[in-house]
């Protein structure tokens, strides 16, 4: 049996209500989930450091990519002046998460980032690529330095 069969048997206000139950369930449900990672990497990140921005949850692909990178280039007390104009996107998602890595003491090399389903994921994912990076030593000295999720994803 059709939900609309027990509407009264005017055909105008029938198709009418059906039109609207129709379009409700193909409207966007406005909680946008677009996100987008961005990174400074200098040729030394040992002697130059390293930044990165990440947003989450934005209206849409573009300005996801725009906060991202806004993040990435703003200065502040920590930031690497050689890093930060360096900065550009090099990831976008949606209902996915994000994840960065690195070696907390100045002048090492180890540095990672990640976007996964899951965040357990992409934060596995980092610190393998900060791993990777850090050199025999220092391998065990990456920590996650930040991780978040867009949309759904967890």
């Amino acid at each position: 049996m059709s939900p609309f069969a027990l509407l009264p048997r005017k055909d105008g206000a029938r198709a009418v209500l059906a039109a609207i139950f129709l379009l409700t369930l193909s409207w966007p449900s406005g909680a946008a989930a677009e996100g987008a990672l961005a990174v400074g990497v200098p040729a030394d990140v040992a002697k130059s450091g390293f930044d990165y921005g990440f947003t989450n949850n934005r209206s849409s692909a573009d300005d996801a990519k725009t906060t991202a990178l806004e993040l990435c280039r703003k200065p502040g007390p920590s930031k690497s002046k050689v890093a930060m104009p360096l900065c550009a996107v090099v990831g976008n998602y949606s209902n996915q998460c994000v994840a960065v890595a690195m070696d907390p003491v100045a002048g090492t090399p180890g540095v990672g980032w990640a976007i996964a389903a899951d965040k357990h994921s992409a934060e596995a994912q980092a610190l393998a690529k900060c791993e990777a990076t850090a050199g025999p030593g220092r391998r065990a000295a990456c920590k996650v330095d930040s991780s978040g999720c867009d949309g759904s994803a967890q």
